[in-house]
């Protein structure tokens, strides 16, 4: 029986690009050249081997019989093949006299080096003879150039001599210049066949390195896979050529491992300590090693990287194969690098909305079970993560497929990589966090506000046609940073509260920004956001009940059949809306893009007291402008949806200065968006709070502002009725001015009027009461408490002959 050795390759990190690629190298080397039932797996923030081969067995596969892959660039001008260096002369040496890293590899000898020399020689063939006679012109001027500017500096400036030799040497440039100029133009004439010709020569882990890193789409043009810059270049750094340059520090030409090669594998692989960096840039792989400012013992430090990881990482890069795909606009190709989706500047904290990312983010695997790695090249050249029933794109998409499953093949998570522009104009993958794949509560709630949120998004960047302030950027990120927090860990309901919030501080901010007319009110909300933000605390019940209560207002519409029904939400207050379509919802603009101005948007979304009274006002005047029953009087129209209403305790307490006005204001801007119909239906409303205090004078002032009739008891309380009393502006009014006696007589007469008698008549109190007490009626209540209150300030109901009554003037 095979002995299993397990592995803790320690010194492989899914922190960095650099070693978590390194760490794909390694499985991929070894399953393909020594051990086909090798399988890997993360565990403790590093790589795990498991395989037959010992540790030993393991370093002296790498040391001495692995063959490197043909990881080459022949179309980029640092790859050594259009160019060799610069001015370099054509026999493969540059100015300082070196041999190129291609020629020392061709002069290497060991078997191991053959096909990576077989693709150097096929990639040559395809060089023209023109290039090569253009670049031995160039490089016979460039080193004409060189002697006459040593021998010009011995020279008197007013000597003949220095006179003629400066002649000649601005002669030479002017040619090297021309010389230069037609090397580049044969080299893009040459770079136009170079990859289709390369593309069908090459085979094997050559055309694998091909595949993972260029892309040719259908006429012939290149797409370049991010996770190795553009075709395994980065800006001036050409990662082939490095790889190159590390496979001569660790190897010598015989094959045999260099000085020091020991030690820099052990260190690669299981972080053991030595002195193995070589000073070289990483490029984007390596942040942390990239060099500069706080990079080192002082104050700055030079680029420095493991010529191991540099191999591996590369050679793991080979795992990650992209392809082209049609995704968003019908008929757009695309780059499809596995789990790459569009950038988002939310969800890791140095990010920032000004800061973009033409690149976008890789999303890249880890798992806690041992794969082989022909399982592993399923599942990433798959990289099949859905939201819905359709490929993401964005990530947004991603990080909800994280928290709903939609990862397939068994990942535990998945490590972030964001291509910044930083340091400088240097390109980086920074780490911008890890995300578990779990079942999370409430997640199909985020399939109601993503494709806002990313609408969003978009129309907050500033366009030459579309100039949106900074601070809609800066809530969109607000708005995508609490989408993330819902989804990486298991949110609290103040997580699910924050992300409400927010959005509805989005949906004003939209609706006051810029001139698009593309832009949308927040769209109909299910009932489970309820549950979601529902800490089951008491104070943040209360809290909610009111927000609820306060959002769920609409006129009652009675039919024929004596049924009553609900429309004209009090959205329409606050918001400007276009009411054609309400599933899917629009501002209310001009040609301009701008809110067109309507009488009904009277609240400003900034006070709550302040709204709640414009409210009651509101509705007050429109129910007598509009009443064409000349035979029942007028009722508030502002009825709760059925089980929304607050209790009697709940709004005295909010009366009383005990729930804080701009947390229930905060949630009643998302709740106006919640689609009432669906609440109740499937998903559990919070209880009410029936402990604390009742604010007797709230009852008096309740019980004329109803949109129902109040159900009494006569005096034997044996029979119920519904006494209509008649709505009147007036103490409302009243109230708004801190009036708070006055008001009291006015309703105290139309209560008297309509029969019922209450147990007192008069109140003192401050301006700031006055306006609670007149803002507290925009809380609906039930018709139980509606009979509560009047059992609580008004004596036994007695029926009175209506003819004999003296009238009320309305």
């Amino acid at each position: 029986m095979t002995k299993v050795h397990v592995h803790e390759l320690t010194g492989l990190t899914p922190d960095a690009l650099a070693t978590y690629l390194a760490a794909l190298g390694v499985l991929r080397l070894l399953a393909e050249q020594r051990d086909p039932d090798v399988r890997g797996f993360w565990r403790d923030e590093h790589f795990v081997l498991v395989t037959k081969l010992s540790e030993d067995e393991v370093q002296e596969f790498f040391l001495n019989e692995y063959a490197p892959s043909p990881i080459l660039a022949p179309w980029n001008g640092g790859g050594g093949f259009l160019d060799t260096d610069g001015d370099a002369d054509e026999a493969g040496e540059d100015e300082r006299g070196e041999v190129s890293t291609l020629e020392k590899l061709k002069s290497y000898r060991a078997q191991r080096f053959a096909e990576i020399q077989r693709a150097i020689e096929q990639a040559q063939e395809f060089i023209p003879g023109s290039l090569v006679e253009a670049r031995r012109e160039r490089d016979r001027l460039t080193r004409q150039l060189s002697d006459l500017r040593r021998r010009i500096k011995g020279l008197t400036p007013d000597s003949v001599e220095h006179t003629a030799l400066a002649d000649t040497l601005r002669a030479v440039e002017a040619d090297r210049n021309r010389a230069r100029k037609r090397v580049d133009a044969v080299k893009d004439q040459v770079k136009a066949k170079l990859l289709q010709q390369v593309a069908n020569a090459w085979s094997g882990s050559a055309r694998d390195w091909f595949d993972s890193c260029i892309i040719l789409d259908q006429s012939g043009l290149p797409n370049y896979a991010f996770h190795v810059g553009s075709g395994g270049n980065e800006g001036n750094q050409d990662y082939t050529a490095g790889f190159q340059r590390n496979l001569t520090l660790v190897f010598d030409p015989d094959g045999s491992p260099s000085q020091g090669a020991f030690e820099r594998l052990k260190a690669a692989l299981f972080g053991h300590s030595a002195r193995v960096l070589d000073h070289q840039a990483a490029g984007q792989f390596f942040p942390g090693r990239a060099g500069g400012t706080n990079m080192g013992a002082g104050f700055g430090g030079g680029a420095q990287v493991n010529p191991w990881e540099f191999i591996l990482m590369l050679e793991g890069a080979v795992a990650l194969v992209a392809g082209m795909s049609r995704r968003g606009q019908v008929g757009w190709a695309r780059v499809a690098s596995p789990f790459w989706v569009e950038a988002a500047a939310a969800g890791f904290g140095s990010a920032s909305e000004r800061e973009g990312s033409p690149r976008g983010e890789q999303w890249l695997p880890l798992w806690s079970q041992p794969v082989r790695y022909a399982e592993l090249v399923e599942l990433v050249r798959e990289a099949r993560a859905q939201v819905g029933g359709r490929q993401t794109t964005r990530a947004s998409d991603i990080v909800r497929a994280t928290a709903r499953l939609g990862i397939a093949r068994g990942i535990d998570s998945l490590q972030r990589f964001a291509y910044l522009e930083r340091n400088g104009q240097s390109n980086l993958a920074v780490f911008a966090g890890r995300f578990h794949v779990r079942s999370r509560p409430h997640q199909g709630l985020l399939e109601e506000i993503a494709p806002w949120i990313d609408s969003l998004v978009a129309y907050a960047r500033p366009t030459k046609d579309n100039n949106v302030p900074a601070s809609l950027g800066r809530i969109a990120r607000r708005a995508q940073d609490a989408l993330f927090s819902v989804c990486r860990r298991d949110a609290t309901a103040r997580d699910w509260r924050a992300l409400l919030v927010t959005l509805g501080e989005a949906e004003l901010a939209l609706l006051r920004s810029g001139k698009s007319p593309a832009r949308r009110p927040l769209p109909p909300l299910s009932g489970g956001w309820i549950a979601a933000v529902d800490d089951g605390t008491p104070q943040g019940r209360r809290v909610l009940r009111l927000a609820l209560a306060f959002a769920s207002q609409h006129r009652p519409v009675e039919r024929e059949n004596g049924e009553v029904s609900f429309a004209d939400s009090i959205r329409r207050h606050f918001i400007p809306l276009d009411e054609g379509n309400t599933r899917r919802p629009r501002f209310k603009l001009d040609d301009k893009g701008h809110p067109e101005a309507d009488p009904e948007c009277v609240c400003l979304g900034r006070d709550l007291v302040a709204d709640a009274v414009t409210l009651v006002k509101r509705r007050s005047i429109g129910a007598r402008s509009t009443n064409n029953e000349r035979v029942r009087a007028p009722r508030l129209p502002l009825h709760a949806w059925p089980g929304c209403e607050v209790t009697l305790e709940e709004v005295g307490a909010w009366i009383r200065g005990e729930v804080v006005d701009n947390e229930i204001l905060a949630l009643v801007r998302p709740f106006l968006a919640l689609d009432f119909e669906t609440v109740g239906k499937g998903s559990a409303l919070p209880p009410p709070d029936g402990s604390g205090g009742i604010e007797p004078l709230h009852l008096l002032f309740r019980l004329a502002h109803l949109p129902f009739d109040v159900p009494v008891a006569d005096p034997e309380r044996r029979n119920e009725t519904a006494v209509t009393v008649r709505l009147d502006p007036e103490p409302v009014r009243r109230l708004a001015t801190g009036d708070l006696d006055g008001a009291l007589r006015v309703v105290v007469r139309r209560l008297e009027a309509s029969g019922l008698r209450p147990v007192f008549r008069r109140a003192v109190g401050s301006r700031h009461v006055a306006r609670r007490l007149a803002a507290s009626l925009a809380f609906p209540i039930s018709q139980n408490d509606a009979a509560r209150a009047a059992r609580l300030v008004c004596k036994p109901y007695a029926v009175k002959d209506v003819e004999d009554e003296p009238a009320v003037p309305a």
